[in-house]
C-alpha cells in the first residue's frame, strides 16, 4: 500500500500558514536531540494508544514524521489516509533527516 506523502518544504508551508499539524513517532531520546518547533511527540512505542490520546484538530492536515519516514509511514497506514474529518494524513518524505538537510529550522537539545 502506497501512503500518502509531502515533501519537507510542503509541509514547512503548510505549518506556517497554520493548515497542517506534525506529528513526530520517534521515540523520547531522539526528540530530545532535536524536533520541529510546534511538533506533538507520539512515539510508535506507544501506539495505538498514544494516537488516540491525540487532540487532533479537525480542520487541518495532519503530518506524520520520524527519521527517515520508514515509522512515519506505518503509523500512516494503521491509522487511514484521512482523519474523520476527511483531512489528509501525509508522511513527511525523509523525515527529520530530510528536514534537516532542507536546512529548515529545528530545536536541538
Amino acid at each position: 500500500m502506497t501512503v500518502p506523502s509531502i515533501s519537507v518544504e510542503e509541509a514547512q508551508q503548510l505549518l506556517a500558514a497554520d493548515k497542517a499539524v506534525l506529528i513526530d513517532v520517534r521515540e523520547q531520546d531522539e526528540w530530545d536531540a532535536a524536533h520541529v518547533e510546534g511538533a506533538t511527540l507520539a512515539p510508535l512505542s506507544a501506539m495505538p494508544q498514544a494516537w488516540s490520546e491525540l487532540n487532533l484538530p479537525t480542520d487541518k492536515t495532519v503530518i506524520v514524521m520520524c527519521k527517515a519516514g520508514g515509522r512515519s509511514a506505518r503509523v500512516c497506514q494503521f491509522v487511514g489516509e484521512q482523519t474523520e474529518t476527511g483531512h489528509p494524513i501525509l508522511n513527511l518524505e525523509g523525515g527529520i533527516m530530510a528536514w534537516h538537510q532542507a536546512d529548515l529550522p529545528l530545536i536541538t537539545g
